[in-house]
């Protein structure tokens, strides 16, 4: 059976290698932080208390259920553009701009965390749809717009109660 190179198989979708390549790269950057932040709101519906414990457990639960969501689609989109999908938490730590949290139990300080989180995932989708609609890769750039509407109005959402 004949081997296929990463360059061949980032061509049968006839865009340039060479911009799918960092396209790839960004992409896997982006599937990183999304594992940290899930880790992340994982740990807050968990560990929340206070007051407002009934409200944030569930929409942090219905946040890392979204992410995880995202996170699938994401890798297969790494994948369909011809590339590999990093796999390992070893390799998100090193490519996350996210930071682990650990030990946030308070409700405001969850919901301060949740909101620099979803604004860095927002930001990087912006730069990596830019990114791919200039490479003509029209499906990826819609992808991540789609994904960063759905950011937006929850960072609004959270916003909206620490207020």
């Amino acid at each position: 059976m004949e081997t296929i190179s990463k360059a061949t198989l980032s061509n049968h979708l006839k865009l340039d290698t060479k911009e799918m390549t960092h396209i790839s790269d960004k992409l896997n950057d982006l599937l990183s932080d999304y594992h940290i932040f899930y880790q992340n709101v994982r740990g807050f519906h968990w560990n929340v208390k206070g007051e407002n414990f009934f409200d944030l457990h569930v929409r942090f639960e219905e946040l890392y259920s979204k992410l995880y969501e995202n996170i699938d689609e994401l890798a297969e989109r790494i994948v369909t553009i011809g590339f590999v999908p990093l796999h390992s938490y070893s390799d998100y730590l090193k490519q996350t701009i996210h930071k682990e949290i650990t030990d946030v139990s308070n409700g405001e300080e969850c919901v301060k965390h949740v909101i620099n989180g979803l604004g860095i995932l927002a930001h990087s989708h912006r730069a990596v749809a830019k990114m791919a609609d200039e490479a003509g890769d029209i499906a990826t750039a819609d992808l991540l717009t789609q994904f960063l509407g759905d950011l937006e109005k929850r960072m609004w959402m959270f916003t909206m109660f620490s207020k």
